[in-house]
């Protein structure tokens, strides 16, 4: 539990008062801060020689780059995270793993109590907040868990705004990624399970997500909103809605499944572009009731916006309490059902998908070993 680490915290005052980051105006005029602090220009990579501990929000200034090497560990405080200024990036380099349970070179975010029993606990720490006007972010082979919000992109016009290939995000007591009118591009991603939805392509944007495994199994409250949740419209005020085109949200070899019975869910407002596709994908949407058959947007038998989907199977997940979400050859829905020619040619194993018929999500499908310990 005693490591020997770099660590990163605002500066106090000669008074105590402590470094603070402005991050907005409320209503009445007054400037909202957070603790933190901007990195230096020689703070601005995290290696691997030793764990970063972060208090705070730690901001990379605009015009700056964030660079964390393969194999680098960083752990926040409560209340902590890292802020990446307006026209500013992130740069998150894992690297495969020559053994893929030691996980030597991926990258890993998660909050700072190192016993056994905060290993799962969502909610610890705050959030990597890639903030309005930041750009071309890259995570790849990168773990994120047990934050409030695991990653947070807010809009930036024009440009690609992040990019995640072997990225997973685990235990969010709140969202796993939430972008607001982003440009995101997603493959092998996995989103755990989150205390309110696991995927937010929120006020529209434009998004693409191939071979992505969003399994929702949260069981520590009352979870009324779906794993995935797609909209072109925000309540910012009593009577005042923010509305913003949904360019594009292709979903392509995906799984979307979980412990409710719709696990999928769409907020359109008519005035703005509402845009969407899955192809060949497991989705779980139960309308037991009947509440949505006279909405279009839910239309399975639609080829325009549901071409190949596989609904209400079990995608036969290995361990949703563990947040293990392998799929298993031969008894999994997922098995078998993708389009062929979908990028990425590895799954997040590094195993190699099947050129004819891959399966749905961020794993190919493998035999489990016997909880016994038998052959």
């Amino acid at each position: 539990l005693v490591q020997d680490a770099v660590f990163h915290f605002p500066d106090r005052d000669e008074e105590g008062v402590v470094e603070t980051i402005p991050i907005g105006i409320d209503e009445e005029g007054n400037e909202i801060a957070i603790q933190g602090f901007f990195l230096d220009d020689d703070q601005l990579t995290f290696t691997n020689e030793k764990p970063y501990v972060i208090y705070g929000y730690a901001a990379v200034p605009s015009g700056r780059t964030l660079t964390v090497e393969a194999g680098a560990r960083v752990h926040f405080h409560a209340s902590s995270g890292i802020l990446v200024a307006e026209n500013a990036s992130m740069r998150v380099n894992g690297a495969p793993s020559s053994d893929p349970e030691a996980m030597e070179n991926e990258v890993i975010f998660e909050g700072d109590r190192l016993e056994p029993s905060f290993a799962d606990v969502p909610g610890q720490w705050g959030t990597i907040w890639l903030t309005q006007g930041s750009t071309d972010h890259q995570f790849t082979h990168t773990t994120i868990r047990n934050g409030i919000v695991g990653l947070l992109m807010d809009s930036n016009d024009g440009d690609r705004t992040l990019t995640l290939s072997n990225v997973q995000i685990y235990n969010s007591s709140n969202v796993g990624l939430l972008a607001r009118t982003a440009d995101v591009y997603a493959e092998n991603l996995v989103i755990g399970n989150s205390g309110q939805v696991s995927l937010a392509c929120s006020l529209g944007g434009r998004y693409t997500f191939n071979h992505c495994t969003f399994g929702n199994y949260w069981t520590n409250s009352f979870r009324t909103l779906p794993s995935v949740l797609i909209d072109n419209v925000l309540q910012v005020g009593e009577n005042e809605f923010l509305t913003a085109d949904l360019v594009q949200a292709d979903f392509s070899n995906c799984i979307i499944y979980g412990n409710e019975l719709r696990e999928i869910g769409f907020i359109e407002e008519p005035s703005a572009a509402f845009n969407f596709n899955f192809r060949n994908s497991l989705i779980r949407f139960e309308d037991t009731t009947g509440e949505f058959e006279d909405d279009p947007n839910y239309d399975f038998s639609n080829p325009e916006l549901f071409s190949n989907v596989v609904l209400n199977a079990d995608p036969v997940f290995q361990d949703t309490e563990k947040g293990n979400l392998n799929i298993e050859t031969g008894s999994s829905a997922a098995d078998g059902i993708g389009l062929p020619g979908v990028p990425p040619p590895f799954d997040l194993n590094g195993l190699a998908r099947s050129v004819t018929s891959p399966d749905a999500g961020a794993y190919e499908s493998t035999v489990f070993p016997d909880p016994d310990g038998q052959p």
